[in-house]
Parts: C-alpha cells; structure tokens; sequence
C-alpha cells in the first residue's frame, strides 16, 4: 500500500499512553456528571420543601438554603473547570492520534500526565477493565472506528465526523425535556401561590433559584452544544463531499480549523442521564460510529 494512502491512527489509540488519557479523560467526564446529577437533586429536594408554607418561612430552612446557595455555585464552578480539564485531555489525545501540535500551552501535558496517573492510581480495577474492553464493552480500546486504508487527512476527517455527528439527536431529544422540565418546576409554584400578592409571589419564588439557575444553565450550553456540533457536521460534511477538490494540505489547515471548534465544544459538556443516554446511545452509536463510518470510508477509496 503506498504510504500516502495510509495511517496509523487506530494503532497509536490502543497504546499505553493514549488508552491512560481515554481512561482518564471519561473518568472525569465520569465523576461530573455524577456531582452535577447530586446537585440536582439536592436542588430538587430545597424545591419540594419549599413548597409547604410553614417550612419555606422557616429561618433555618432560609439559612440552609442560602448556605446551599453558595455551596451550589462554588460546586458548580469545579465542576466547571473539571470539565475543562476533561475537554483538554481529549483534544491532547486527538492531537496525538492525527499529528497535530501538542505544545500549545493551553494544553499543559505534565498537568493532565499527572492527573490521569493519579485517576488510574484511584480506580484501577476500572482503569484494568476499561482499557481491556472496546467501547461496545463499554470500554475505550479501539476508541474510533477503523479508518485505515485512506491517507491521514481523510482518517481526521472520518473521526471528525465520528466525534460530532450521532449525539446531536440525542442531545436535542433531551433538551426538549430539560425545557418542559423548567416550564413544569416554575407553573408549579406560580400555580400553589397564586393567591398571593405579585410582591408576596416573587419571594415565595427564592426556593427554586437554585434549581432554576441549574437548569437554565444547562439548557444554554446544551443549546451551545447542539449548535456546535450542527456547524462542525456542515463544515465537515462540506469537505467530504468535495475532498476531492482540496489539497492535502488545505484539508488538514481544515481540519485544524474544526478540531479547535471540537474543542470549545467539548468545554460545554452538559451531561445526559446514564439510563437515557443508553437507552438512545444503542441505536446511535451502531449506526454512526462503526458501519456508518465504514460506509463513509469507502467512498472515499474509490
């Protein structure tokens, strides 16, 4: 095979080193969604107490709750850059895998070096199980589908396309719910205290700021999200259907173009509900990441 229609990406993802970043990086995905998902309820727990009059005038319970308050914004804030942290330990694997930069000093490998050793020092039995399996185990060998047989600027295109595409519909599904879910949590209480006074209304309100902001804000980078993910796919279906026209070159400066879009995205992570998003992913993940690419990939051999 002529080296110029090869790559060796689906050999450098099962190494030592990138398998240590895939464990790492979805362990801290991992325990997020887990804090954010406790905050929730917790938040959901503050709204249902503050549904019953004599506990919402309660000064404990109005002590508690402000005390919760900030606890409920310097959690999320950490959880933030947890997510952040997450986000650029996947772009320092991309860029590893398709020979891009790694020296950008947003990056900070040492740092996520020594976080991801630390995580696979603190669940090994996890780290042992996850990098032994492929991700139809539910592990993270053989993380992107196979792309050889093509050069190295069609393979990043294919995992691009891989990377962005089958989650959309699922993420648009699901903020069809978190925003039936907000509508619901605010008539509620409208509806409970609608004898009140507008002034006395407005108070009765402050139990469900909390949960309010929570979901607002995961609404909106849900929203971020989805609207990423739907340019990248156009930007990157574009190239597809024209590869063709382009240089080896114009298409990894693309390429590059689109995996910092990849990026910012990826650091609006909203998580999805364990339960739903199996439930969902099942159907998604067969037809986009395995034989879909296969499909995509031999187009462009012929």
């Amino acid at each position: 095979m002529d080296m110029d229609s090869s790559n060796d990406i689906n050999i450098k993802q099962n190494t030592e080193e990138i398998l240590l970043y895939l464990f790492a990086q979805r362990k801290l995905y991992s325990l997020s969604k887990r804090a954010l998902h406790i905050m929730l309820f917790v938040n959901l727990i503050f709204y249902v107490l503050g549904l019953i009059n004599t506990i919402q005038s309660n000064n404990y319970f109005k002590a508690i709750y402000v005390i919760w308050g900030v606890t409920f914004c310097i959690l999320y804030i950490r959880e933030g850059e947890r997510i952040n942290t997450a986000a650029t330990m996947q772009e320092l694997i991309d860029r590893k895998l398709y020979g891009f930069d790694t020296y950008a000093p947003f990056l900070k490998v040492t740092s996520l070096h020594k976080i991801a050793l630390e995580l696979k020092t603190k669940f090994p039995k996890e780290f042992i199980e996850q990098t032994s399996r492929n991700g139809q185990q539910k592990g993270v060998k053989d993380w992107y589908s196979d792309v050889s047989g093509v050069s190295i600027e069609k393979a990043i295109i294919l995992c691009q396309i891989e990377n962005s595409d089958w989650e959309t519909q699922l993420r648009m599904k699901y903020q069809k719910l978190n925003i039936l879910l907000l509508v619901i949590l605010l008539s509620v209480y409208v509806v409970i205290f609608w004898n009140n006074s507008v002034e006395n209304l407005i108070i009765k309100l402050y139990p469900i700021l909390t949960i309010v902001v929570d979901r607002l804000s995961y609404i909106y980078k849900n929203y971020k999200n989805i609207k990423s993910s739907k340019d990248i796919n156009d930007s990157l279906y574009q190239i597809y259907e024209n590869i063709e026209e382009f240089t080896k070159e114009d298409i990894l400066n693309k390429a590059k173009e689109i995996q910092h879009c990849i990026y910012e995205r990826r650091k609006n992570f909203s998580p999805i509900p364990n339960l739903f998003y199996h439930l969902n992913r099942e159907k998604k993940y067969q037809s986009y990441s395995n034989q879909y690419i296969l499909d995509l990939k031999e187009k462009l051999k012929k």
